[in-house]
Order: structure tokens, then C-alpha cells, then sequence
């Protein structure tokens, strides 16, 4: 695309485009479903109205043409209904939120109200979009590539909040509602699911879940058979499911009594029967009771689950659980990572790994045998003795795992040891799974009560200038800076400068007394607490001081040190002072007064002069040390300011400051052609200027 350009301009242009650069948007693949909170990635699912803006940037005979594209869009998540959604990342650690990106979220309710914008703009296109969690906004930035950024949406998805913690879900719950869902689930009749397994035994699913704090936080993104979801939850919960008289149910593997978050779990021990050589049904050339032992050279030892740790913005990490005795006594066999997405805390995955390690390791011997149809009562998780005079077996607890029954009414066991207490997890102290990269999105303390001057002409060059020190509340860390926000009507919010530097403020803790002696005073002590940014102070020599290097705001006086003396934590005696420092009156200063060293922390701004005289408003919207985490501008303080332009002489006291003569005319008939305003009598002398003696 060609541009016309007067002679000797260059002009640069961008790759024009016509419509969103899709990357995340498909119509095959499935509607996310998302329990508990986990992050999920959004999916276009319709745009419209698509536009740009141009700007100009560049000097001289090189220019640039950059287009900046919005356009009307909607986003699928997922099944709802949701709770909401937290934060929002883009390429990076630092979170963001739906209202700084210009989204409005729609929770996924069924029915669900139209976008009215849709319906009144695109009325053919205005579908409701029921049962599906989606943002949506008009004009939304695309920046100058047009597209949507990659991004992962922190969601409140179905069942939030019902576990244990009150974040993730309870996996009795999620089970339940995966399995019955008439909406997303698998269709699974609920009069087919053991209401008592699930929830109302004190050996039951949901109560063993609570107690040794288990709780999932899934999201289903992607095609897979349900028993193999539903395998994978089970293992790790440590429980499994059985079918018997016609219903599902879901015994946990706990073998011993656990207590925790207010549940307490206690295993079914009673076996039902004691089996002996008369129970066993023989058949011809095999022993009554066959045992299968597992060689411990091929268990894992250290066994590793990967898990979505919440702590550290959903990042995937792996945690580990490991035996040391039989890794000296049989080397190290590593067992094959197990995929945890749906744990995303730290000492959920250590329970789950020891959990998953002690089984395997511990329950090594399994049984076979059959019995009679007078033993039809017997179901899988039911607890056996086993007496074999030939195994060595006497009244030996063996738990059933699976049952086959043929055409003449025999029954043929499958079964497991059950030693107790090899499949309850320690506590162990968990470290959170990280990247290992810092964390970049706390919000820091806000700012301290600011100091806002306006020093006099001397200090800054004869120009108008607004001076401010911030530091953050607590001597903050994590503090990085502050963004200065300013307004005229204490509502609507313009950015005008940023700062970096915390300032070395505090109050005086003395009174300091008023001056008129000679450079340097020596007779009076500052005495001054930083405690409120955490400051320390340091001498100086006396010529660096007359030269202003540690000059100071006190209470409206400017004034430098040259000795600091450290009395207790952030606290200083400051003597060797050169007082009246900028041409302003020493005037002395009370207790509490404000302090603040004015060095390279302190943010200088110059003041249009259409600002002169009027108040404005500042807020200080504070930053952490990479940068993000900004505070939310709403709870940052006002603090109101009257504009005085001091800062600067007026013609006539410019003209008399530098010795020229100023002939003012008559006192009566001649027009006034120059004057300043010096304020009133009572106010503060921001300058003093000495025009000599009336006979030189």
C-alpha cells in the first residue's frame, strides 16, 4: 500500500491487516469443564466489528504509520455455571484481572441473558449462549498485531470452594456431579450410586477425603474415556470403586484411623470370615490358597506426581515421595511420573505420591482361592482370614479385591494382604512446588502520608516545581515504586510521572528551635525517626553540607547535616546544621513535624502554568520490585494540594535579583507595566532578596 509524502519524508508502514490473527479458537474441540479453581485457556467464539486507529510517531523526515486494531469479541471458558473468575495471565508471572483487560464475564447460567450490545448491534447474531461460562467486550484492544494474546483464565469453576480448604472441590461432590450431570456428566443413573459410600459412613469416601485433606481442583479439556478420569481420581484418593448388588460404590484403601480438618476416618477392621482348609473348594493339582508375591526389585521406591501448583501461578512441577530404607537395601527404582493436574497444592500431592508409594510397596502379596456359593455374601473391600496349615497362613487378614462367579455357583477370590497402617500418609513438611521463578505479582504496601512541597526559587533554578517523597508503609520489600496519578476533580485520573526510590521520610522527635546565628549551628541537636521508611542516614563532611549534598525538609524550613548519629533503630541525632538553607527563614519546628532528605528519591515536577492556583489531587498507585502487582487505584488515598507556584521569581523580583535597575514611574499617572505577587503579610518568605542599603 503506497503512501504520498512531501519531499524529503520518509515514511515507515506496518503490515495492514483485515481481520483478527487467530490462534486460539476451533470449533472441534470440546467445552472445558472445570471443578474447584484452576486455570483454563479461553476459546474465540465469535468477533465482529472489526476496525483500526492509526498513529503517527517520529521527527524530522523519518516518520512511522502504526494501525492499533479493536474488534467486538466473545470468549468461551467453559461449562457453567461458575462462581468467577481471579486472575488472568498473559506471557508472563505478573496477573492481571477481566476489568484491567475491558472484559465483562458471563457466568454460564442456563438460560442465560443476551449480550445486549450483541443484540442491539448484531440482533441476527445475538445468540444466548446458554450453560457456557464466556467474556465478552466491544472495541477490545488488539494492539498493533491484531490479535488476542495466549491467556489463562483463573476460574471459580463447579463445586468451588466444597472442599475442606473452601477453594478446591470435595471429590465425593465432583465424582457425584461428573458422574450424574444431566448437562456435561456421563449419564450415570444416581440410583445406581451408593449415597452411604459416598458420604454418609465414617468410613465413607467424602469423610476419608476430609481427614487426611484431599481435595481436587480438575479441569476436563480434552477428550478421555470417564473410567479413565475417574481411575486416575480414585488412585489418587487412594480408594477405588466396586460394582455390587446392583450399585456403584467408593471404599477407601485407609487401613487405619485418621483425624484431620474437623473429620475423623475410621477403616472398617472386622473381618467377616475366618477361612479355613474345610472352606476352600480344591481343584485337582492346584493348592486351595495360591500366592503371588511381587519381587521388590521392580517396586519404585521414589515415586513422582505432577501437580498445577496454585502457589506458583499454575505452573506445573512434580512432587516426590521416597523410601529410604528400600532404596539402601534394593537400590533406587524410580516409579513413572504420574500426572496430577487436578491437585494444585503441594501437601495434597506429597499425601497423594506417599500414598501411591506405600501401596505399592507394602501390599506385595496377593491370594487366589475359591469357596462356595454358601459365600455369595462376600463383596470386593470385604476383610477375610486365611488359615492354610501348608502356606503357613494362620487367621491371616486378607482383603477381597475381585470376585468371579461361574455356572455352578464357585466362587474364585482374588485378594490382597492387608497388614494395616502401611496406607495411611505421615504428614511430612511439604515445600510448594515453584519454577523457581520469583514471584511477580504481590501488590506492595501502599504509600506513606506523601511529602508534596514547592521549594523556593533557589532551589529549583527560578522555575515552578512541585517536590515529592514517597516511601512505602511498613519500610516495605517488596515496593518497587509508585505510579503518580493526578486529577482535577478528585474522580477522573491521568498518569504524570512514576517513581523508583523510596524517600528517607519520618517526623522530628523533638522540638527543633527557630535560628538567626551564623552557619554552621552548633548549638542545636535535630532529632528525627525514620521508623516509616525504614531509612538510614549517613554523615558527610562540613564543606558538603554548606553546599547543601544533605539538605532537608523540616517542618518548612530547608536546612542540611553533617553528622548523623545513630541512637536507636532508624532513629538519628542529626547535628552540625546549616540552617536558612535556600533563602528561607530558619523558623524552627515542633515534634512530629514531617522530615524527609531531599535527594535523588525526591520526584521533581515542573508546573504548567496553567496549574497555578489550582487544587489538585494526587494518588499513588504503588508496584512491586518486578514491576507488577500494581494496587488497585481505587484504595489508594487522595491527598489534595493547593498549586501556589512559589517556585519561581516574579518579573520584578527576577530583575531585582540579578541587580538591574527597575524604574517603576510615578506613584500617580503612570500605568503599572510590571508587578509580582508576594503573597500575604503573614505568609511564608520563600525568598529573600537584598537590594542593598538606600544610600549606595
Amino acid at each position: 500500500m503506497g503512501r504520498l509524502s512531501s519531499a524529503g519524508n520518509q515514511w515507515t508502514e506496518n503490515t495492514i491487516y483485515s481481520g483478527i490473527q487467530i490462534q486460539s479458537t476451533s470449533s472441534a474441540i470440546p467445552v472445558p469443564i472445570v471443578y474447584g479453581r484452576n486455570i483454563v485457556s479461553p476459546n474465540i467464539i465469535w468477533y465482529n466489528g472489526f476496525g483500526a486507529w492509526a498513529s503517527v510517531t517520529g521527527k524530522g523526515g523519518q516518520k512511522q504509520w502504526t494501525a492499533h486494531y479493536y474488534a467486538d469479541v466473545i470468549m468461551g471458558i467453559c461449562e457453567g455455571p461458575i462462581s468467577g473468575v481471579g486472575n488472568v495471565w498473559q506471557s508472563s508471572t505478573i496477573p492481571l484481572s477481566l476489568g484491567l483487560m475491558g472484559l465483562t464475564l458471563e457466568l454460564g447460567g442456563s438460560p442465560q441473558a443476551v449480550w445486549p450490545y450483541l443484540a442491539a448491534k448484531y440482533p441476527s447474531q445475538a445468540l444466548t449462549y446458554p450453560g457456557t461460562a464466556y467474556v465478552y467486550a466491544s472495541t477490545f484492544n488488539l494492539g498493533a498485531s491484531a490479535t488476542i494474546n495466549s491467556s489463562n483464565f483463573e476460574v471459580y469453576g463447579i463445586l468451588a470452594g466444597s472442599g475442606f480448604n473452601s477453594i478446591d472441590a470435595d471429590p465425593a461432590q465432583m465424582i457425584y456431579d461428573f458422574l450424574t450431570n444431566s448437562q456435561y456428566g456421563v449419564g450415570f443413573p444416581p440410583a445406581s450410586i451408593s449415597g452411604d459410600s459416598l458420604y454418609n459412613s465414617a468410613y465413607g469416601y467424602q469423610n476419608y477425603c476430609k481427614a487426611v485433606g484431599m481435595a481436587f481442583s480438575a479441569v476436563l479439556n480434552a477428550q478421555e474415556r470417564a473410567a479413565s478420569i475417574l481411575t486416575r481420581w480414585l488412585q489418587l484418593s487412594n480408594s477405588t470403586a466396586i460394582w455390587s448388588d446392583g450399585m456403584l460404590k467408593f471404599i477407601p484403601l485407609g487401613d487405619s484411623v485418621v483425624t484431620g480438618n474437623g473429620a475423623t476416618f475410621t477403616p472398617n477392621t472386622t473381618a467377616l470370615y475366618s477361612l479355613t482348609d474345610e472352606d476352600f473348594v480344591y481343584s485337582q493339582g492346584e493348592d486351595p490358597v495360591q500366592i503371588t508375591r511381587s519381587d521388590p526389585y521392580s517396586l519404585p521406591n521414589w515415586q513422582s506426581i505432577e501437580i498445577q501448583g496454585r502457589a506458583d501461578n499454575y505452573n506445573t512441577g512434580p512432587v516426590t515421595a521416597f523410601d529410604q530404607s528400600m532404596i539402601d537395601r534394593f537400590g533406587l527404582r524410580l516409579g513413572s511420573t504420574i500426572t496430577a493436574h487436578e491437585i494444585c497444592d503441594a501437601a495434597m500431592g506429597q499425601t497423594a505420591a506417599q500414598l501411591i508409594l506405600q501401596r505399592g510397596l507394602y501390599i506385595r502379596n496377593a491370594y487366589k482361592f475359591k469357596l462356595g456359593e454358601e459365600f455369595c455374601l462376600l463383596e470386593p473391600m470385604d476383610l477375610v482370614q486365611l488359615t492354610d496349615s501348608v502356606l503357613g497362613l494362620n487367621a491371616t487378614t486378607v482383603r477381597i479385591m475381585e470376585i468371579d462367579e461361574d455356572e455352578a455357583g464357585v466362587l474364585t477370590v482374588a485378594a490382597e494382604e492387608w497388614p494395616g497402617n502401611v496406607q495411611t500418609s505421615v504428614a511430612y513438611p511439604t515445600q510448594n512446588v515453584s519454577s523457581g521463578a520469583p514471584t511477580a505479582s504481590n501488590t506492595p504496601n501502599q504509600v506513606n502520608a506523601p511529602l508534596v512541597i514547592e521549594p523556593p526559587p533557589a532551589l529549583t533554578d527560578n522555575a515552578s516545581q512541585i517536590w515529592i517523597g514517597v516511601s512505602p508503609q511498613n519500610a516495605d520489600p517488596n515496593w518497587g515504586g509508585c505510579v503518580v496519578m493526578a486529577s482535577f476533580d478528585g474522580t477522573t485520573y491521568a498518569e504524570v510521572a512514576t517513581i523508583y526510590a523510596a524517600a528517607k521520610q519520618g517526623v522530628l522527635s523533638a522540638n527543633l528551635p527557630a535560628y538567626s546565628g551564623g552557619n554552621p549551628d552548633t548549638t542545636d541537636t535535630l532529632v528525627v525517626n525514620l521508623t516509616e521508611s525504614g531509612a538510614t542516614l549517613t554523615s558527610t563532611t562540613a564543606a558538603s553540607a554548606a553546599a547543601g549534598v544533605t539538605m532537608c525538609y523540616v517542618g518548612g524550613e530547608y536546612l542540611s547535616f553533617t553528622t548523623a548519629t545513630l541512637t536507636a533503630a532508624n532513629q538519628y541525632n542529626l547535628t552540625g546544621l546549616y540552617r536558612g538553607q535556600g533563602g528561607v527563614e530558619s523558623v524552627g519546628s515542633s515534634a512530629g513535624a514531617p522530615f524527609c532528605l531531599l535527594d535523588s528519591a525526591i520526584l521533581k515536577y515542573a508546573i504548567p502554568s496553567a496549574e497555578i492556583g489550582q487544587t489538585i489531587y494526587l494518588k499513588f498507585q504503588s508496584f512491586n520490585i518486578f514491576g507488577g502487582g500494581p494496587q488497585d487505584l481505587s484504595t489508594c488515598t487522595a491527598y489534595a494540594y493547593a498549586v501556589q507556584g512559589t517556585g519561581a521569581l516574579g518579573a520584578v523580583a527576577t530583575a531585582l535579583a540579578v541587580g538591574a535597575a527597575m524604574d517603576f514611574g510615578h506613584v500617580a499617572g503612570d500605568g503599572v507595566s510590571e508587578s509580582d505577587d508576594y503573597g500575604t503579610l503573614s505568609g511564608t518568605v520563600t525568598a529573600v532578596i537584598d537590594i542593598g542599603n538606600c544610600t549606595s
